[in-house]
């Protein structure tokens, strides 16, 4: 026994010579305390993973959203008691990259991912999450089957139709426009869909199917829209919903100003917060533009919208203006450490007689209780437990505005519809989605 004991003593003395006290302390804990099994197993740090486009074609959409997550993370190092740790992957902007990259990713077991942008490589990821039970939340890609049949994918933004709803709010209630006329590219499928919600809401507001005073389409790689423009001219519309690129839109409103139609309402999705088109837009003073967005200082005016503007400009400038996509990626941030909090506190306090009320087959009851041993043991919930968390959260208040999932994948949120008025930067109005999601299902 004297003999054991004496190897014992000396390999400990052999660890402090080699690695110093801190090590030392570590390894004297783990072998003379009571509870030394739990010590060894306690994770020191929760884990979040940034899957992004950090090089490559979509570098700058990826360093974006990074920036949002890292100022985040500046602002909130913490959560259950433990450091968060960053674990980055760069998928590059390609999917043959990403579907490696993921599974080394998800093999470091983060607790929760957030990215990317591409819906692409957002898709590739979907697999990968779902059968490892990590909770992601995509922050600016918005392609319906992210979240379709995959209970771990969320989207931190709103649905791109959505955009149709705060438009047709916004031209009507806010600027009293009450004969609009629309605008899409052939064979756009979500640009008819948001149009479709556009019309709807227009016609609900109004009261009647005459504000719409045309429907108009522009050819695929078309760069003559005289004959639109024409059409809009005659039909006496007030406002146009160009549901178009900015880029088409650039070149829509050159051509419109030629044809002196620069005293009516141009409205567009979130596409247009784009940085050439908006200096385009307030350089040429002649145009009245509105488009759909997820934030802006002049409209979210909350303590954490106020803490998260100054924090950006303190580290970018004075006079710098943060984007959608970094103002969405703050707050899958701040709701991935909600969860994760939440799931924390559930899995502390839960029992055996909880996971009995949870469960109904001896399997489930068997690997759930498995699950809630490990969770204890490290500190760190599990990927379901954490999920559900997610799923869970409403009336989140983030700096894009209030953030709900309510059981389901797809944010429910404000939409912010940003305003420049003959190149003056107006405030803008924040159209409350929930007050009209009833009608995404209305006839036309």
């Amino acid at each position: 026994m004297k003999k054991k004991f004496g190897v014992i003593i000396c390999l400990i003395l052999m660890v402090s010579l080699v690695t110093g006290c801190t090590t030392f302390n570590n390894f004297k804990n783990a072998f003379f305390s009571d509870n030394s099994a739990v010590n060894v197993a306690k994770e020191r740090t929760i884990k979040i993973g940034v899957y992004e486009p950090l090089t490559g074609q979509y570098k700058a959409n990826g360093e974006a959203e990074k920036i949002g997550i890292e100022l985040a993370h500046e602002l909130y190092p913490e959560v259950a008691g433990k450091k968060v740790e960053l674990v980055y992957a760069d998928n590059q902007s390609e999917m043959d990259v990403a579907e490696t990259v993921i599974q080394e990713l998800v093999a470091q077991k983060p607790s929760v991912i957030l990215g990317s942008y591409g819906e692409t490589v957002t898709l590739v990821a979907g697999d990968a999450v779902k059968a490892n039970n990590i909770p992601s939340i995509s922050i600016t890609s918005t392609n319906p089957l992210i979240t379709v049949n995959n209970e771990y994918y969320f989207c931190a933004t709103f649905a791109e139709t959505r955009q149709g709803d705060a438009i047709a709010d916004f031209v009507y209630t806010n600027q009293g426009k009450d004969k609009v006329a629309t605008v899409k590219v052939t064979g756009d499928d979500t640009a008819t869909a948001t149009v479709k919600r556009f019309t709807n809401r227009m016609k609900k507001l109004a009261g009647n199917s005459e504000c719409i005073s045309g429907e108009f389409e522009l050819a695929v790689g078309a760069t003559d829209y005289s004959e639109t423009i024409k059409g809009i001219k005659e039909s006496g519309a007030k406002a146009v919903f160009l549901a178009a690129s900015p880029t088409v839109a650039k070149e829509f409103l050159k051509q419109a100003e030629k044809a002196n139609m620069t005293g009516i309402l141009y409205a567009g999705t979130k596409s247009w917060n784009d940085k050439d088109f908006l200096d385009f837009a307030q350089k040429d003073k002649k145009f009245n533009i509105a488009y759909a967005s997820d934030f802006s200082s002049k409209v979210q005016d909350t303590e954490v919208s106020k803490k998260f503007l100054k924090a950006y400009q303190e580290k970018y400038g004075k006079d710098a203006v943060p984007s959608d996509a970094t103002a969405i990626a703050f707050d899958a941030y701040l709701m991935a450490i909600e969860a994760i909090q939440k799931a924390y506190d559930f899995t502390m306090e839960a029992t055996e007689s909880t996971i009995m009320s949870m469960y109904s087959t001896e399997a489930t009851i068997k690997g759930a209780k498995e699950e809630l041993e490990l969770a204890k043991k490290t500190g760190v919930p599990s990927g379901k437990t954490i999920r559900d968390a997610l799923a869970g959260i409403t009336g989140f208040e983030g700096v894009s505005g209030v953030i709900s999932f309510s059981g389901a994948n797809e944010a429910t949120k404000n939409i912010t519809v940003n305003f420049i008025k003959k190149g003056d930067i107006q405030d803008g109005i924040d159209v409350i989605v929930e007050d009209i999601a009833e009608d995404e299902n209305a006839e036309e």
